[in-house]
């Protein structure tokens, strides 16, 4: 039998959210305009390979060929927290703003669908670069799931000198989506995405990408130590959470680890939904709340 859901710390932080006038009040803050800010120019990338629309709509990812469904609509509010997270960060002058990591707390979650669906999304919808990286070392999803050849990654990168972004950088035909694979197994893995290379990275990704948005698809973060230590570099987090499975618990045991990030939201996923059971948008309430550190000492 499936464990039941307590998210009473999510439902507490979703409590502050909607209320009237609140700091977090989403619905008072501006959407990103993807046109405004300077001219954008295009990112540099060594290769260029085609996504096969249908085999995403088949997956379940969002695609410009699938019809509105409920998939897509749900990653459209996804998107707009997302942006408005970014566009809120950008006006207080944080350097990281539009870097955002996805993670769960274990495997199994659906972190990497999450991640894709997001970068899509706004690849296809906003008009602005996307660049989305495999992070996750340990089982990594983007290329499979984009149906991408293997390729040089983040890990090659990280390994060698020689290496830039753009080296590694795939660009695509869905939009301005750009990816990044994990590239080859290495044995110090854990070490070079969390080490002094990892930041420089971080910040040429930054450069290459300032006008558009960058996504790192991480492992979970009670099955590695990266999460942690790419929290330090991100402006926000989407906290994948799996319902009638991952406990309260262990959920707050992860949000401590990766707590020093300022803005953490949360996605609820594979939630069942009955025939008049749920209302459309009641489990919304669940997306982008700031999580402080005293909420995850709760």
């Amino acid at each position: 039998m499936a464990r039941q859901w307590k998210p009473s710390m999510v439902e507490r932080a979703a409590e502050r959210l909607e209320e009237p006038g609140s700091a977090h009040d989403t619905s008072r803050q501006p959407s990103a305009d993807p046109g405004t800010g300077s001219r954008r120019r295009p990112i540099a990338a060594a290769a260029r390979m085609r996504v096969d629309p249908h085999r995403l709509a088949k997956a379940g990812i969002y695609s410009p060929t699938m019809a509105a469904n409920r998939t897509t609509e749900e990653f459209r509010l996804i998107k707009q927290g997302v942006l408005q997270r970014v566009a809120k960060a950008s006006e207080t002058g944080m350097g990281s703003a539009n870097v955002i990591m996805v993670t769960s707390t274990r495997q199994g979650e659906g972190k990497s669908f999450v991640s894709a669906n997001l970068a899509v999304s706004i690849a296809a919808e906003e008009g602005r670069p996307v660049v989305l990286i495999d992070a996750d070392a340990s089982r990594s999803s983007i290329a499979r799931i984009f149906g991408l050849p293997r390729g040089p990654g983040l890990l090659d990168l990280l390994a060698s000198g020689d290496l830039g972004v753009a080296d590694v950088l795939v660009a695509t035909n869905l939009g301005g989506l750009h990816i990044i694979q994990v590239g080859r197994p290495h044995p110090l893995g854990s070490e070079l995405l969390s080490g002094e290379r990892m930041g420089r990275f971080l910040e040429e990704i930054g450069r290459e990408c300032r006008d558009g948005i960058v996504i790192f698809d991480a492992s979970p973060v009670l099955a590695t130590a990266e999460p942690g230590a790419l929290a330090r570099h991100v402006g926000q987090v989407v906290y994948v959470v799996e319902a009638e499975e991952t406990g309260r618990l262990a959920v707050a045991e992860a949000l401590n680890l990766i707590s020093i990030c300022p803005n953490i939201g949360f996605v609820l996923n594979k939630l069942r939904f009955r025939f008049g059971a749920v209302r459309f948008g009641n489990y919304y309430k669940y997306y982008y709340k700031r999580a402080s550190r005293s909420n995850n000492r709760r």
